[in-house]
């Protein structure tokens, strides 16, 4: 009788335990940064909100919006940072690393739209000027909003290095953003006037190229970008420390999310036999997957004629 087949199918692939993410960031902490993104970008959209309807001030208006868009974008981070780190499963063999990458594209592309609907208005404010009417309320909801988003952005950024986390390198940049904003947006409310919608526009515009900067980085780890050449020549120097690699060729390398996929050949001597070149493979291999972002190294080996002349050319 036949062995049911699903009885030994494995439920993720033999090589899940092989490679772990490296570094293994702390998925708690920025989860709890990106939940306090979201918690206070609600609180400023309400403060802000009513600020901008007591005052009439567009700049504060546009900025109460930009924080709507926080609300989606940092939903949007907070999702991708639990499932950045999800171990590689039948489905998804390498991990789940675009997942952050992702999420940062996710917020350029709502920037963009964001930036267009402000300077929209903003131009029509400045067609037909409105009065503004600014209060000690008013004015202490916007600084609180540009004190309580220098705090964050500091956070987001001190985190995001340490985790070596997109996401939350993206949040810090948009976080400071917030705040040069909303400072802009102080500007428009308390000299009021022509001013006011010159504000506008200058937020609408600060929205826009911030977010493209956003967007190019991280569309840059969707796309598989290569590491500078310079760290291909480092992964080379290190490859040819290990006894018995005689030189290397062909070093590629590409971005899967965040994290780098390196495929090398090595040249080892034509007459080592098989189990002792597969040794100094997976020594190569090994080696560099200790290199800050590589995740996986491919190891292929070239069979060379040994000589004198090869081994001083290729120790260069």
């Amino acid at each position: 009788m036949n062995a049911d087949p699903d009885a030994t199918t494995p439920s993720t692939i033999p090589w899940h335990t092989s490679y772990p993410t490296p570094g293994e960031p702390d998925t708690h902490a920025k989860g709890r940064l990106t939940a306090y993104g979201i918690a206070l970008s609600v609180v400023l959209v309400a403060l802000k909100g009513m600020a901008g309807w007591m005052s009439g001030s567009t700049a504060v208006i546009s900025d109460a919006l930009n924080s709507a868009l926080d609300v989606f974008a940092y939903t949007a981070l907070f999702l991708s940072v639990r499932l950045q780190n999800e171990p590689a499963d039948l489905t998804h063999h390498y991990g789940h690393h675009r997942a952050e990458p992702l999420a940062g594209f996710l917020v350029a592309i709502l920037a963009a739209v964001l930036g267009g609907i402000v300077l929209r208005d903003a131009f029509l404010r400045l067609i037909a000027p409105e009065p503004i009417y600014a209060s000690t309320i008013t004015v202490g909801i916007v600084v609180f909003a540009i004190a309580s988003k220098i705090v964050m952005s500091f956070l987001y950024r001190r985190t995001g290095r340490r985790t070596d986390s997109p996401a939350l390198q993206a949040a810090a940049v948009d976080s400071r953003n917030d705040a040069l904003a909303s400072s802009v947006a102080l500007i428009g409310l308390v000299v009021g006037g022509v001013w006011d919608s010159i504000a506008g526009l200058v937020i609408g515009a600060w929205i826009v190229i911030s977010g493209g900067r956003i967007g190019l980085e991280n569309i840059g780890f969707l796309m598989g970008k290569a590491p500078a050449e310079k760290f291909l020549s480092k992964l080379g120097g290190i490859a040819r420390e290990v006894p018995g690699v005689l030189g290397t060729n062909n070093i590629r390398a590409h971005y899967v999310g965040n994290f780098l996929h390196v495929e090398i050949h090595i040249e080892v001597d034509e007459h080592l036999p098989i189990r002792q070149a597969h040794d100094v493979a997976k020594a190569v291999g090994r080696r560099l997957e200790q290199v800050e972002d590589v995740h996986v190294v491919f190891v292929h080996t070239d069979p060379v004629e040994v000589s004198t002349t090869h081994v001083a050319a290729t120790r260069r």
